[in-house]
């Protein structure tokens, strides 16, 4: 029997036929011309678009729990995952559903590109999830504020009493009387940022620092100046410190910034820990450093270590050391904590109600101290350049907090104690891997635990007609090539 011809067609052209419905469907779900694309994951390893928590120590094999539910558990900080973009979107939403044991604050984020740059926000946070608190906002600033205290409390430059979390607080207009110099001998160790109040219209402020040459090569010094946020060009300097091979001769610098305006004035010291300031000379009756104190050792300046005594306004700080000459008990006001070993954080904590800056003391020095407030070399010398920093450890009602200062909002509460919340990030074109990180700090010294059911990415751009679909398709087919 002779088959006729159109059969023999069909027959040969079927495949491809169907590769070719196929590829169509891939293209469409791949570039809908909705503009929108959705990925999930309730981490059972079936997703193609999102990958699990990592690294294995710090979170769950993925997939059923000893407690019967699906997803992961984060138990570790900080912890990472990462997501395959199907195509060139302008923004993504991601929605994460979770719940939390035994861990007051966590932050979730982005790292940007193929650089190191992190960008992390407000997820959750114990303390401001309470009836006791309202978010509200005033003018431009958004937050929480006590119940019965005024909005407006976000814009009162008064940093007393205000916390701020991953926000920018108003700067207090503050301006001192002209007065005379004064030299404070320190031995701090590296970059620090200094806070400084204007006396009679100017910030004059002269550092003297060495170099310890325990490498070759020459290190660069820059000295950066900002009134607010605002860097000011004409007061900002860089230079090369000393390439000798022994203890470098001691080098001043002095930063002058004229006809200041009230405010509080900010000089970043930038140098790498070989550099030692030994002494800040300076026309302003208040100035504080921090959030980084590095009180250094002083072999080769003087014949005995230098100790570590600043007044703070912190109530909660890690400090470690590198060193076995730092090894030591530290007094943080009422608290008495040792340091147990180097290369060891240890985290302090105050209990007392008292609202003022108490010392804190390392007899030994050779210490490094992470502060949430900021610190002076002299009690009369201290303010409060900016409100704390709002932390794991932050106690609102020990600490008197009236206002916090975060774009953070309460969590969608779903069923059973799991929550639901979400965040949007604009992305480049060519963005192919997304790489998330969730922070929980302290994590792991309370057992804590942060369980993850699962994570939805909505992808975004604008609905396209064919010409512009095209150019989508053709930008993804250059990010394939780039990636090969």
């Amino acid at each position: 029997m002779k088959i006729p011809h159109w059969l023999v067609v069909g027959f040969c052209t079927a495949p491809w036929v169907a590769a070719l419905v196929g590829f169509s469907v891939l293209v469409l779900l791949r570039f809908p011309p909705s503009g929108t694309f959705v990925g999930k994951t309730n981490f059972d390893g079936k997703s193609p678009w999102i990958f699990p928590f990592l690294p294995s120590e710090r979170a769950s094999k993925p997939g059923k729990q000893p407690d019967g539910w699906v997803g992961q558990r984060i138990t570790g900080d900080p912890a990472y995952a990462t997501a395959h973009v199907p195509g060139p979107y302008e923004s993504a939403e991601v929605s994460i559903e979770y719940r939390v044991e035994r861990q007051p604050l966590i932050e979730f984020g982005l790292v940007q590109g193929t650089t190191s740059d992190l960008s992390l926000t407000s997820m959750y946070a114990a303390e401001l999830d309470s009836p006791q608190w309202q978010r509200v906002t005033s003018g431009p600033v958004s937050g929480f504020v006590r119940n019965a205290v005024p909005a407006s409390r976000l814009r009162d430059p008064n940093p007393s009493g205000v916390a701020v979390w991953d926000a920018t607080a108003t700067t207090p207009l503050l301006s001192d009387p002209l007065s005379s110099a004064t030299t404070t001998h320190v031995a701090l160790r590296g970059a620090h940022d200094f806070s400084f109040v204007p006396a009679g219209g100017k910030v004059v402020v002269t550092f003297t620092y060495q170099l310890a040459n325990r490498k070759a090569g020459t290190d660069t010094i820059a000295f950066r100046a900002f009134h607010g946020e605002e860097e000011i060009p004409d007061a900002s300097y860089v230079t090369s410190a000393s390439n000798e091979v022994q203890m470098g001769n001691l080098q001043t610098h002095t930063v002058t910034i004229s006809n200041a305006e009230p405010g509080v004035y900010r000089v970043s010291f930038l140098a790498p820990d070989d550099v030692f300031i030994r002494s800040i000379e300076t026309t302003s009756r208040h100035w504080v450093v921090g959030p980084r104190v590095y009180v250094a050792d002083a072999v080769g300046f003087l014949k005995e270590t230098a100790p570590a005594n600043v007044w703070t306004n912190s109530r909660h700080l890690v400090a470690e050391t590198f060193h076995v000459e730092g090894i030591q008990t530290v007094a943080f006001g009422d608290r008495r904590t040792t340091v147990p070993r180097t290369h060891t954080v240890t985290r302090m904590d105050r209990t007392d109600t008292t609202n003022g800056p108490v010392l804190l003391s390392a007899p030994k020095g050779d210490i490094r101290f992470i502060l949430d407030g900021y610190a002076s070399f002299r009690p009369d010398a201290f303010f409060e350049p900016k409100p704390r920093r709002f932390t794991d450890a932050t106690d609102v009602d020990t600490e008197h907090l009236q206002a916090v200062l975060t774009p953070y909002r309460i969590p969608e509460k779903l069923n059973d104690g799991w929550m639901r919340s979400t965040f949007h990030f604009p992305l480049h074109p060519d963005t192919d891997t997304l790489r998330f990180v969730l922070s929980a700090p302290g994590i792991m010294t309370r057992l804590g635990a942060v369980d993850i059911r699962s994570v939805t990415i909505t992808y975004h751009r604008p609905a396209t007609q064919l010409v512009d679909w095209l150019i989508t398709l053709r930008q993804e087919l250059a990010n394939a090539w780039h990636r090969l």
